[in-house]
């Protein structure tokens, strides 16, 4: 094609018709803009169409992620709302409104619990790659809810690390023939299985000091925090599932 161009400029110049010539060779230096402007369409079309398909990998991973996180968040709200039990039922026997229960875990007081941030941890690096105004405002704000929640997991185990397990080592309630001949050696049956790590007698003693009735308060206050921020995280799961699976179906 370049050589059947060349032809015709020469031609023109070989027959002395400058005019004519001139306007040929703005014609085409016309053309080959143009023809350079469609082919930088051409890429850009590709490489949208590139990153529209990356998005969708990672809207689905999300997603995918999403159920885990929901099946988490609800397995800690009910260890929360276990915990709440126990809090409530040691304020009323300690004033006489409920009885001593040999299957309840008092052992309970001395846990903590673990959260696991899994959009944070998975997906944070990849907000500026999205694209999607209204998936990249709902996965950010789902995010700072996953810091809230964090954060009053944090308020709830520094209660136990601070002012719960001193308090049980100060007065002697761990029974280390219990932790010895029952816990294993890597802790897993101590959450389910072991329930009298807690010597009652040792802790009923306490029962109706101010040191064990501010314990309680801040437990009940911090473990409620906990529970409601585990509330409103699968509530956000939802409002980003929905967020996402509209970005997918192109609505």
């Amino acid at each position: 094609m370049f050589k059947f161009f060349r032809n015709i400029r020469r031609s023109l110049l070989a027959e002395g018709r400058a005019t004519r010539y001139l306007a040929y060779a703005v014609g085409e230096i016309v053309l080959v803009v143009v023809g350079i402007l469609i082919a930088l369409q051409l890429n850009n079309w590709n490489q949208n169409r590139i990153t529209l398909q990356e998005e969708k990998k990672i809207f689905e991973k999300v997603l995918g992620d999403l159920d885990l996180a929901r099946t988490n968040v609800r397995s800690d709200a009910d260890r929360f709302t276990e915990h709440q039990l126990l809090h409530r039922h040691l304020y009323q026997e300690i004033r006489g409104e409920e009885s001593y229960n040999d299957e309840t875990n008092y052992h309970l007081l001395r846990l903590t619990r673990y959260y696991n941030p899994i959009i944070t941890e998975n997906h944070l690096d990849k907000m500026a790659t999205i694209t999607n105004d209204e998936v990249r405002e709902a996965l950010n704000d789902y995010i700072k809810e996953e810091k809230e929640t964090q954060a009053s997991f944090g308020g709830f185990n520094k209660i136990k690390m601070e002012m719960v397990r001193p308090f049980s080592e100060k007065h002697g309630m761990m029974n280390a023939d219990v932790v010895f001949r029952e816990v294993d050696m890597n802790w897993a049956n101590v959450r389910d299985t072991v329930i009298n790590v807690i010597q009652y007698d040792k802790l009923k003693a306490q029962f109706g000091s101010e040191e064990l009735d501010q314990i309680l308060a801040s437990l009940w206050l911090n473990t409620g925090h906990a529970l409601y921020r585990c509330e409103v995280q699968i509530e956000q799961i939802q409002k980003l599932e929905a967020c996402l699976e509209k970005a997918l179906n192109n609505e």
